[in-house]
């Protein structure tokens, strides 16, 4: 029996690393996101999904937006739905915001080479 626990504390030990690695590559995977994303650009980004804004997401910020890719959109827009109260509860709202503007940025800006 004791060899039962000591094993099942090695494997959460093993789980807690893991998870602990996971985030961390998450956490710098945000930052490489986020500092590829214009300052500009992802407050009319941000308020454009989340906030009130009546001006549409302009081209440039449109062209910003899609270098940085859908897969850094959708980590963007997870984190702030994840990480901030009250941001949850209205994502029915959010998200099909999110999806419709990187739909309009991708259009507009067409093909975008990868980053480098």
């Amino acid at each position: 029996m004791a060899r039962l626990n000591s094993f099942s504390v090695m494997v959460v030990a093993a789980m807690l690393l893991a998870f602990v690695v996971a985030a961390k590559q998450d956490f710098n995977s945000l930052i490489i996101c986020s500092n590829k994303l214009r300052p500009e650009c992802g407050e009319e980004i941000f308020m454009n999904i989340f906030g009130h804004s009546s001006k549409p997401v302009s081209d440039y910020c449109c062209y910003s937006l899609a270098r940085i890719g859908l897969t850094c959109h959708n980590k963007l827009f997870d984190n702030i739905v994840d990480s901030q109260p009250g941001y949850k509860s209205n994502e029915t709202i959010t998200r099909p915001r999110s999806v419709q503007i990187w739909n309009k940025c991708s259009l507009v800006a067409g093909p975008v080479p990868p980053a480098a």
